[in-house]
């Protein structure tokens, strides 16, 4: 499939994570043909003369990847003009579909849309008519779940750069993934965090509480638990190093409906976020997550196995 799709104009070479430069890590394990395919934020806004686009890797070990391929390459008159941040993969009813962040033109809101293929490397197409996120909104980050009764969620940041107090919601989804419907559920506020700081953005002279990166995983004990990314405060957390962050929200009902319980232990403190979690060919468990958040230009892909516990997850000794 990937010789048969368009490269584009960057260099295919197969490197290990060292040699990706890449924000937002999402693995999507694809068994059929037992092989890993990475995607992220890496072409979000273009360069010069070439339009932003959505890229991917491809590994059969988790170590050498190969790539970039091209995944999505905007049509002429798509609705996302840049940031074409977070891209996840799902496989629905033996279809592959990529939720992404995309920010419109002047005047119009940043969204997640969802997008479709065949195949999980792409190439994907439009398939919502533009974003499912609350419209009017600054919304970023939304990923997937299917509940227990079948209803699809689309859970999604609600920004800080618009509300101040950064939230997670979730909506829910028509069953063909096309649009959003329902009023929204929130699922936490930001502000109401013990380890939390304010995010501030000098350029627009603007502070507030930053939500990043939910994603869901519904644990051994019932639990649905909530993975998410911001900024903690300094001396806090495994490393203390007071900056990017992976914390855990938890459902003790299994349900997006909650109600929701929050970890004052964070699982990461480590200048490492935006985490996702998949389970290897041999069913371990990883966290894949971008380290360091700063230095901006270093951000890099990192894999660490995680073990499911009585109580959520742990980073694996």
């Amino acid at each position: 499939m990937l010789k048969r799709m368009q490269t584009g104009f960057r260099t295919i070479r197969t490197v290990d994570v060292s040699g990706i430069h890449m924000r937002d890590p999402f693995v999507f394990p694809y068994a059929a043909e037992k092989k890993y395919y990475l995607f992220g934020t890496t072409f979000a806004d273009g360069c010069g003369d070439k339009d932003p686009i959505f890229e991917v890797y491809v590994s059969e070990d988790l170590r050498s990847w190969t790539g970039p391929y091209v995944a999505f390459q905007p049509p002429r008159g798509f609705w996302g003009v840049r940031h074409y941040w977070a891209p996840e993969v799902f496989e629905v009813d033996g279809r592959f579909y990529m939720f992404a962040s995309f920010k419109g033109g002047i005047g119009e809101n940043r969204g997640t849309g969802i997008l479709v293929a065949d195949h999980p490397a792409g190439p994907y197409r439009p398939h919502s008519d533009g974003p499912v996120t609350l419209p009017g909104c600054e919304c970023l980050d939304g990923t997937f779940y299917e509940d227990d009764e079948g209803q699809r969620w689309i859970v999604f940041c609600h920004e800080w750069t618009e509300i101040y107090e950064g939230k997670i919601k979730a909506l829910r989804l028509t069953r063909d993934l096309k649009a959003s419907c329902g009023e929204p559920v929130t699922i936490l506020n930001a502000a109401e965090m013990k380890w939390i700081r304010l995010f501030g953005d000098p350029r627009i002279e603007k502070q507030g509480y930053l939500t990043d990166a939910p994603f869901l995983y519904k644990a051994r004990n019932g639990e649905l638990i909530l993975l998410w990314s911001s900024y903690s405060v300094p001396n806090y957390g495994d490393a203390g190093l007071g900056g990017y962050t992976v914390a855990i929200a938890r459902s003790a009902s299994g349900r997006i409906e909650g109600p929701w319980t929050h970890d004052d232990r964070l699982l990461l403190d480590r200048n490492a976020g935006h985490s996702s979690l998949f389970r290897d060919f041999q069913g371990q468990l990883w966290i894949s997550t971008h380290h360091p958040d700063t230095p901006h230009g270093q951000e890099r892909p990192l894999f660490l196995p995680v073990e499911e516990i009585g109580n959520g997850l742990k980073l694996r000794e």
